[in-house]
C-alpha cells in the first residue's frame, strides 16, 4: 500500500489530472443522464382485462372471471391473485412470487393459460388484454384542450393536437379523456321489426354482407394481367340508410331506412374530463423508459406554448399533474444542498485546517458525487428521487475519511517529518482504519441491495448510490489527495499553539478527570438511555412514508351505484369549487374525471357512472405555511357540510412507491352470509378507533336490474333457447357492430341497437320480440316475466374465494398502520366466531411488515459484518464491542428529536439512522486505534493518560467529520436549500443524531475502553 500511496505522491500532476477527469466525466454524464421519478422496477405484477358488454357482475364472475381463475390458479411461482368482477368487465391481478428465480417464464406460462382458455362467452369483446405492472408506466404529465366552442370542433382540433404531440422524442403513449369516437348508431325500431318481422341478426347480416372491399382474384391475358376486385364499402355513413335487408324477385325491397333512424353521431358520453374545473379533452402523457423526464416534460411546455399562438379562436391550452416539477426539484434539493454545504464545510475546516487543505479536502465531495452519477449507468441505473436520497444521505460522510487522513498527515508534520514522509506515512498509517471504516459502512448498506418486494426493488438505487460514492471517496481520498496536498505541507512551519491545541489541552485534563467517574457515566448513559427509549415507545409512531409535505392529493366521490354522469358531475362541480377557494400559494392545479374509478380495475381503471376522481396538485411544500394534512383537514371538514354528496374519501400521494392505504383488510371466504357479517363489524369496530379515517369497502350495493325470469319448457315449445334471449336482448340494449369502415383518419363503427324511446322504457323490454329458429318473432312476454331486483356493484376474489376489501386512512400522529390492525386481530377470534373466513393484511402495512423483516435482518447481518471487520483491524474479540456499544447511545440523539418535532418514524429516517450508525462506528473505531496505537508506543504510561491523550488527540478529527455531516445534511431537514418529503425525515434523523451522539462519543468510548481494562484485570486476578 505504501509503494502505490508513493506512487501518486511523487506525481501530483497524475493525481490531479485524475481528479479533474472525474469531475468532466461526471459533468458530461450529468448532461446527458436519464431523469426520472422512480427507477425501473419490475413489480411482478399482471393484470388480465376482459369486457363483456352488457353483462351482471355475477355473470362476468360465473363466466369470465372463474374461468380464467381456474386456468392459471396451478402454475408455480404464484404469490396470489386477486379479481373483480363487474358489470362489463372482468379484471385479474396476478402477484408473482418475490423471490421467483424466472418471473419471465412465469409471465409466459400465465399468457399461454389464458390464451388456452375456451370456454369464454362468444359475446366477449376480442381477446384478454393482459398487461404487465411496472414502474416505467407512469404519466408525466396531462394537457387538457378546453374551448367554448362545439363539440365537434374541439375534438376535430384535439385529433390534429394530438398528431403533433405524438411526434415529441420520447413520448410513448397518450391516454385521451373526454375523446368520444365517432360513431354510426342505427337504431331500429321495434315495430318496424314487427310489422316486416325482420329480426336484428337479419339487420346486421345485410349491413356486414353490403360493406365488403375485397381482391377476388386475377385477370390473366396474352399481354397483361389485371386484378377482379369488389368495392362496396361505404364512402359516406349515409349510405348505409339504403341497404337492401330483404326483398323478394318481385315484391318491395326493404330498406335499411323503413327500419331504423341512422343518426352519424359519437359513442355515448360515458367519461367527463375536466381541468381546473373546466371541460376538456385531455390526453395523459406516458414516456419510454429511457426518456429523461425533465427534458421531455420541457418539450411538451414548450410545444404547447407555440401551439397556444396558433390555436383557433376559442380554444386554450393548459397542462397539469406535471410531474418534472418533482424531479426537477429534487435535483435543486441536491443541487442547492450540495452547494451550501460544500460552501459551509469550507467555511468550517479552515478553522481547523489550513485554507489549501481545506479546499482538497472539500474537494472530494463533488469529485465522489460526480463519479458516482457516471457509473451509475453501468448499473443499470440512471438518476431518480430514490437515488437522490443516498447522495444526501452521503453528502456529509465522505468526507469523513478525508478529514482523517489530512488531519493526521499535518499532525505528522508538525511532530517533525519531512513533507514527504509526513504525506506518505500519515497516510499509511491511517489506511487500514479508514478503510475499516468506509467498509463499515458499506456492509451496513450492502444487505439493501437484496431486500424482498417492491420496497426493496424500489429502494436499490440508494444502496448502489452510497456504496460507489463510498468506494470513490475512499480511493481519492487514500491517493490523489495525498498528492494533492504535498505542495502545501511543505510550506507548513513546525507545529504551533492555536486555539485548538489549547482546546485539546483542555479536554485532556477533563478527560482524566471524567475517567476517575467512569460507573457512574456509564450509569447515566443508561438510565439515560433507557427513559428515551421509553419515551419513544410512548410518543414516536412509525409510518412508512410521511405526508405532511406531500404535494399530491387524490379527492374520491363515490355515489350511490346507478347514479347518471350527468348527476356526478354536478356534484362534483360543488367540490371542484371549494378546491377553487383554496389559497394561491397552496393550489397549484387540478384534474377531475367523472365516470372513471381508477382502484378498481388495477392499472387501467374502470367506467363508473357513480365516480369521479380529482388529482390535486398543490404548491411545494416551502412556497406554503400549512402541512399537506392541514390542508386535506381542512378541505375535509368543508367538504363535509355538502348535501347529498357521495362517499368522499382523501389519499395523500408521497413521492415514494405506491404500496396501497395504510390500513387494508380482506375478509375472504364463500360464505356470502358469515363474510358480510364480519366485514360489518370490522367496519364498526374500524369506526369507534380515534385516528382512523376514510373508511372504505366496495362490496357496495348494485343499481337496480331487471332480471327476466324463463318458462324453460315454454320457450322450448316456441323453437327458442336461453341464447336467443340474451343475445337479442343484449343487441338491443347494448347495441352490437355490424361493421367498421375507416373515414378520413380513423375507424367509425356501425351500431345496431333499438330506437332511443324503446331502450329506456320498462314496458318496452316485456314486448322485445326474439326471433326463433323458423324466423319468426316471438314477444318476450310469452315465455317469460321480469322482476325487478338489486343487484351487487361487484364481485371479489382472493385467490379464487370471494372477498371483501376494507380499506381506512390514518392520522398518523395519533395512531399506526400496525397498531389499528393489530387491535382488529385482538378484538375479533375469526377461527372460532367467523368458521370459513380468514383476515388478510395488505396495502402499506402489509409493505411495511415485509420490509421491516427484511430491513431488520438485513441491519443484523450488517452489525455482525461490522463487527468482522473490527476484529480483523483490533486482532481483539472484545474490543469491537467498545466502537459498538456506541451505536445504541448514539440513537438516543435521534429519539429525542423526533420526539421534539412531533415526527413519527419512517422508512427514510431508518436510512438516516444506518447512515448516522456509520459515522459514530467510525469516530469510535479511529478513536480506539488510536489509544492502541499510543499503548504500544508508551507501555509504561498509566492506562487513564494515554486514554486522555488518544481522546484529545483524535478531537480534531472526529469533530471535523461529525461537523461537516451535520453542516452538510441539517440544511435539508429545514428546507434551507429546498425541502423534499422523502429526504427531510433522513436529515433529520441523521443531522440531528450526530449533534447528540459526537459528544457521547467522545465521552462514552474512552471510559468504556477503561472499564474493559478493569474487567480484564479483575479476571487475571482471579
Amino acid at each position: 500500500m505504501k509503494t502505490i500511496i508513493k506512487f501518486f505522491v511523487l506525481r501530483p500532476m497524475l493525481a490531479t489530472l485524475l481528479s479533474f477527469m472525474i469531475l468532466l466525466l461526471g459533468i458530461n454524464r450529468l448532461l446527458n443522464i436519464r431523469r426520472s421519478i422512480y427507477p425501473h422496477v419490475d413489480m411482478g405484477i399482471m393484470n388480465i382485462l376482459t369486457h363483456y358488454p352488457g353483462a351482471s357482475a355475477e355473470d362476468v364472475e360465473l363466466n369470465v372471471t372463474n374461468n380464467i381463475e381456474n386456468a392459471i390458479e396451478d402454475i408455480g411461482g404464484i404469490d396470489h391473485i386477486t379479481s373483480i368482477s363487474m358489470e362489463n368487465l372482468s379484471t385479474i391481478d396476478i402477484y408473482i412470487n418475490v423471490d421467483a428465480h424466472d418471473k419471465e417464464n412465469i409471465k409466459d406460462r400465465i399468457r399461454d393459460a389464458v390464451l388456452r382458455v375456451s370456454d369464454l362467452p362468444d359475446a366477449i369483446e376480442g381477446i384478454p388484454l393482459i398487461t404487465e405492472m411496472n414502474t416505467a408506466e407512469i404519466d408525466v404529465i396531462e394537457i387538457g384542450i378546453i374551448g367554448d366552442i362545439s363539440y365537434s370542433m374541439l375534438r376535430d382540433y384535439s385529433k390534429k393536437f394530438e398528431s403533433k404531440l405524438n411526434k415529441i422524442p420520447g413520448i410513448v403513449r397518450l391516454d385521451r379523456f373526454g375523446f368520444r369516437a365517432r360513431e354510426v348508431k342505427i337504431e331500429v325500431s321495434p315495430y318496424a321489426m314487427e310489422n316486416y318481422q325482420l329480426s336484428f341478426k337479419e339487420i346486421i347480416h345485410a349491413i356486414r354482407s353490403r360493406n365488403i372491399k375485397g381482391t377476388n382474384g386475377t385477370f390473366m391475358t396474352d399481354r397483361d394481367e389485371k386484378d377482379i376486385v369488389t368495392l362496396a364499402q361505404f364512402e359516406n355513413p349515409k349510405e348505409v340508410a339504403d341497404i337492401i335487408v330483404r326483398t323478394s324477385f318481385n315484391g318491395p325491397a326493404i330498406r335499411l331506412k323503413d327500419l331504423a333512424r341512422i343518426k352519424d353521431d359519437y359513442e355515448e358520453e360515458s367519461l367527463l374530463s375536466r381541468i381546473n374545473g373546466k371541460p376538456a379533452i385531455s390526453f395523459l402523457v406516458f414516456l419510454d423508459e429511457s426518456s429523461d423526464v425533465i427534458r421531455t416534460c420541457d418539450s411538451i411546455k414548450e410545444f404547447i406554448r407555440k401551439e397556444q399562438i396558433h390555436a383557433p379562436d376559442g380554444i386554450s391550452l393548459e397542462y397539469v399533474n406535471d410531474e418534472s416539477r418533482y424531479v426537477k426539484n429534487s435535483f435543486n434539493i441536491v443541487f442547492k444542498n450540495g452547494l451550501l454545504g460544500l460552501g459551509l464545510v469550507l467555511l468550517i475546516l479552515p478553522l481547523f485546517l489550513s485554507i489549501r487543505t481545506a479546499f482538497w479536502v472539500a474537494i472530494g465531495i463533488p469529485i465522489s458525487l460526480l463519479g458516482t452519477i457516471f457509473l451509475l449507468p453501468f448499473f443499470g441505473l440512471h438518476l431518480d428521487t430514490i437515488g437522490l436520497t443516498g447522495m444526501i444521505l452521503v453528502l456529509g460522510i465522505i468526507v469523513d475519511d478525508s478529514i482523517i487522513i489530512s488531519e493526521n498527515i499535518i499532525a505528522r508534520r508538525e511532530s517533525g517529518m519531512s513533507p514527504s514522509e509526513a504525506v506518505i506515512n500519515g497516510t499509511q498509517e491511517v489506511f487500514l482504519p479508514v478503510a475499516t471504516t468506509v467498509f463499515t459502512t458499506l456492509v451496513v448498506f450492502i444487505p439493501m441491495l437484496f431486500l424482498p418486494g417492491i420496497m426493496g426493488a424500489s429502494m436499490i438505487p440508494i444502496p448502489v448510490t452510497i456504496i460507489l460514492a463510498l468506494i470513490i471517496s475512499l480511493l481519492e481520498s487514500s491517493f490523489a489527495l495525498p498528492a494533492h496536498l504535498l505542495p502545501g505541507i511543505k510550506k507548513m512551519k513546525k507545529k504551533k499553539e492555536d486555539w485548538f491545541i489549547r482546546l485539546s489541552n483542555i479536554y485532556e485534563k477533563l478527560m482524566v478527570n471524567f475517567l476517575k467517574f467512569r460507573y457512574l457515566i456509564i450509569i447515566l448513559f443508561i438510565v439515560l438511555f433507557t427513559i428515551l427509549v421509553w419515551l419513544a415507545y410512548q410518543y414516536i409512531k412509525f409510518t412508512l412514508f410521511p405526508t405532511s409535505t406531500a404535494e399530491h392529493v387524490l379527492i374520491s366521490n363515490e355515489l350511490p351505484v346507478g347514479t347518471p354522469l350527468k348527476i356526478t358531475s354536478e356534484k362534483t362541480k360543488e367540490i371542484e369549487k371549494i378546491l377553487s377557494s383554496l389559497p394561491e400559494n397552496e393550489i397549484d392545479s387540478y384534474s377531475t374525471r367523472i365516470g372513471l374509478n381508477p382502484y378498481i380495475s388495477g392499472m387501467h381503471g374502470a367506467l363508473s357512472r357513480n365516480y369521479a376522481i380529482i388529482s390535486l396538485n398543490l404548491t411545494p411544500f416551502t412556497e406554503r405555511k400549512r402541512s399537506t394534512d392541514e390542508i386535506v383537514e381542512q378541505l375535509r371538514t368543508v367538504i363535509d357540510k355538502l348535501k347529498n354528496q357521495g362517499d368522499i374519501n382523501f389519499s395523500i400521494v408521497g413521492t415514494a412507491p405506491p404500496v396501497g392505504k395504510p390500513v387494508s383488510l380482506r375478509i375472504v371466504g364463500n360464505d356470502d352470509f358469515v363474510r358480510e357479517i364480519l366485514a360489518d363489524s370490522v367496519v364498526s369496530f374500524l369506526e369507534q378507533i380515534k385516528g382512523v379515517k376514510d373508511i372504505t369497502r366496495d362490496d357496495k350495493i348494485g343499481k337496480e336490474q331487471v332480471e327476466i325470469e324463463l318458462n324453460y319448457e315454454r320457450l322450448a315449445r316456441l323453437g327458442l333457447t336461453v341464447e336467443d334471449v340474451t343475445e337479442n336482448v343484449r343487441i338491443g340494449f347494448e347495441g352490437q357492430i355490424a361493421t367498421t369502415v375507416r373515414f378520413d383518419d380513423e375507424d367509425v363503427d356501425f351500431r345496431v341497437l333499438l330506437e332511443q324511446n324503446a331502450r329506456s322504457n320498462y314496458n318496452k323490454l316485456f314486448d322485445m320480440l326474439i326471433p326463433n329458429k323458423e324466423g319468426r318473432l316471438i314477444r318476450l312476454r310469452e315465455f317469460g316475466t321480469l322482476v325487478r331486483k338489486t343487484g351487487i356493484a361487484n364481485r371479489k376474489h382472493f385467490d379464487g374465494e370471494r372477498a371483501i376489501s376494507i380499506e381506512a386512512d390514518i392520522d398518523q400522529y395519533i395512531i399506526t398502520a400496525m397498531e389499528v390492525t393489530n387491535a382488529v386481530f385482538r378484538h375479533f377470534d375469526v377461527d372460532m366466531d367467523y368458521p370459513g373466513i380468514s383476515i388478510a393484511i395488505a396495502g402499506e402495512l402489509f409493505e411495511t411488515e415485509r420490509s421491516m423483516a427484511s430491513l431488520t435482518r438485513a441491519f443484523i447481518i450488517g452489525l455482525i459484518a461490522i463487527y468482522f471487520l473490527l476484529v480483523l483491524l483490533f486482532k481483539n474479540l472484545s474490543q469491537p464491542f467498545l466502537v459498538m456499544a456506541a451505536i445504541p447511545f448514539g440513537l438516543m440523539g435521534v429519539c429525542l428529536t423526533f420526539i421534539l418535532h412531533n415526527e413519527p418514524f419512517s422508512f427514510v429516517a431508518i436510512m438516516g439512522i444506518i447512515g448516522l450508525i456509520g459515522v459514530v462506528v467510525n469516530d469510535s473505531l479511529v478513536l480506539v486505534d488510536h489509544i492502541n496505537g499510543l499503548r504500544t508506543l508508551n507501555p509504561e504510561t498509566q492506562l487513564k493518560f494515554i486514554i486522555a491523550q488518544g481522546t484529545a488527540n483524535r478531537l480534531r478529527a472526529v469533530i471535523l467529520t461529525s461537523l461537516t455531516t451535520i453542516i452538510a445534511i441539517i440544511p435539508l431537514a429545514y428546507g434551507l436549500g429546498g425541502t423534499s418529503p422523502f429526504m427531510a425525515p433522513l436529515a433529520l434523523a441523521l443531522g440531528w443524531g450526530l449533534v447528540f451522539a459526537t459528544p457521547l462519543s467522545l465521552l462514552l468510548v474512552p471510559n468504556l475502553y477503561l472499564i474493559r481494562e478493569d474487567i480484564l484485570g479483575l479476571f487475571k486476578v482471579r
